[in-house]
């Protein structure tokens, strides 16, 4: 490393270690909001009035986002290795926040 704290030419790091410790975080993201899916359902069970649909309905719109934003952001890391869109940025953002409503209906209401 020289004196401003950049690395020398025989420092750098394999790029193709940074994109698998990427894949690998987004496996563990989507492995948080499936374990989070399943403990939503299991306070849920047995389903039993407007609540239960109402938050079934939370979580399938919140999975659906996920499961969306997941597969567009694998296809546009693996066509330009580049940074997630801002659309996928919004589902992301917009299907954890459904999921979160819905956990706390449940949990609250």
């Amino acid at each position: 490393m020289d004196g401003n704290g950049r690395l020398d030419d025989d420092e750098e790091g394999d790029p193709g270690l940074a994109r698998e410790r990427t894949d690998l975080a987004w496996n563990r993201s989507g492995l948080a909001v499936a374990v989070t899916i399943a403990i939503i359902l299991r306070r849920l069970w047995p389903l039993s009035g407007d609540r239960a649909v109402l938050v079934l309905a939370l979580i399938a719109a919140g999975a659906t986002l996920w499961v969306v934003a997941m597969r567009l952001g694998r296809r546009v890391r693996n066509g330009s290795g580049g940074a997630l869109g801002d659309a996928t940025c919004r589902a992301l953002t917009a299907g954890t926040l459904i999921l979160g409503v819905g956990a706390f209906i449940v949990t609250f209401v």
